[in-house]
């Protein structure tokens, strides 16, 4: 059917960009509608993933599910604070240290609700990463703090209109190469011990991590520290990178991990669940070996009551 350019043109005001209508800008350099197209893009994108990864992880296995679970929520939060700078929302007028020729006004429109889902995004990635590596709890819990408080400095220092921004960039730079440590220099060994194949994803997933992660500062610099790049510039630098260590390390984990062994990682007790049930519990362990000098340890009986307990701890 033909359209007549009356209403081709009608169609095309009706998916016009009017966010701006309902959410109005807050400062002198905001996102536009440009901006916000590009958003939304991402956020489609990000939802699209999203959907995809959830009719995955209800096609597998309840027992295979763990890695699946962290890239929903990543994508999930993901969508969200995409959905909230789509909108316009979630940022807040900050005066500019630096004006630059060419970029308009005294203030700035800096998204805090980017840094709230960096803080939990890249909280959950390394809570996986790690856990795929195989590292004692204490390390798990101190990295993601890590993560927690590097999101926070860029948080911070991006609201602060003085120079003092730049000390709260120091920290996050400090606390980056404190993440490096952990990953690469403590969590790596310990994947190692695990088999060469869990190694290699851990140290392919970790380096691809912290290598992006490594650019936001850079990204942060241009953007709210030095106020170098237009807003919508730097939406799309921060939603490039976000889609490669958000979107795409989801699918690459879920990928990846599909057929470990939960067991041999010490993830066992997370594919059976807390409470194993009674024909897993009393299974015999694989290659155990039965002698008169291990007995209690290869499920003999315990003595009856009354007798002695022997050296029973």
């Amino acid at each position: 059917m033909d359209l007549s350019m009356e209403e081709l043109s009608g169609i095309l005001r009706a998916r016009t960009n009017d966010v701006f209508r309902d959410n109005p800008k807050i400062a002198d350099n905001n996102i536009t509608t440009h901006g916000s197209d590009w958003l939304w893009a991402v956020t489609a994108f990000n939802a699209f993933i999203l959907l995809g990864v959830i009719i995955w992880t209800y096609a597998t296995s309840p027992r295979r599910r763990m890695f699946h679970y962290f890239s929903i929520a990543i994508l999930l939060v993901a969508t969200i604070y995409y959905y909230a700078m789509a909108s316009n929302l979630g940022g807040h007028a900050v005066p500019v240290q630096f004006r630059r020729d060419g970029l308009p006004g005294r203030t700035r429109q800096v998204f805090w609700v980017r840094w709230v889902g960096y803080f939990i995004n890249f909280s959950l990635i390394f809570f996986a990463l790690l856990l795929l590596s195989g590292v004692g709890w204490a390390s798990i819990l101190f990295t993601i703090g890590l993560t927690m408080l590097w999101a926070t400095m860029l948080l911070v220092g991006g609201l602060v209109p003085s120079d003092y921004k730049w000390g709260f960039y120091v920290f996050a730079v400090m606390i980056y190469f404190f993440i490096i440590w952990q990953v690469l220099g403590v969590a790596r060994k310990y994947a190692s011990k695990v088999d060469a194949g869990v190694h290699k994803i851990f140290s392919g997933l970790a380096a691809y991590t912290l290598f992006l992660m490594l650019l936001y500062p850079v990204c942060w610099g241009l953007s709210e520290g030095g106020n170098v790049m237009q807003n919508d510039s730097g939406a799309v630098f921060y939603g490039v990178l976000d889609v490669f260590s958000q979107g795409l390390f989801s699918l690459a984990l879920t990928f990846a991990t599909r057929d470990l062994d939960f067991g041999r990682m010490g993830l066992e007790f997370m594919e059976y669940g807390r409470i194993h049930d009674r024909s897993h519990w009393n299974r015999p362990e694989k290659g155990s070996h039965h002698n008169g000098h291990n007995t209690m340890h290869d499920g003999a009986a315990l003595p009856a009551a009354g007798g002695t307990g022997g050296n029973m701890v």
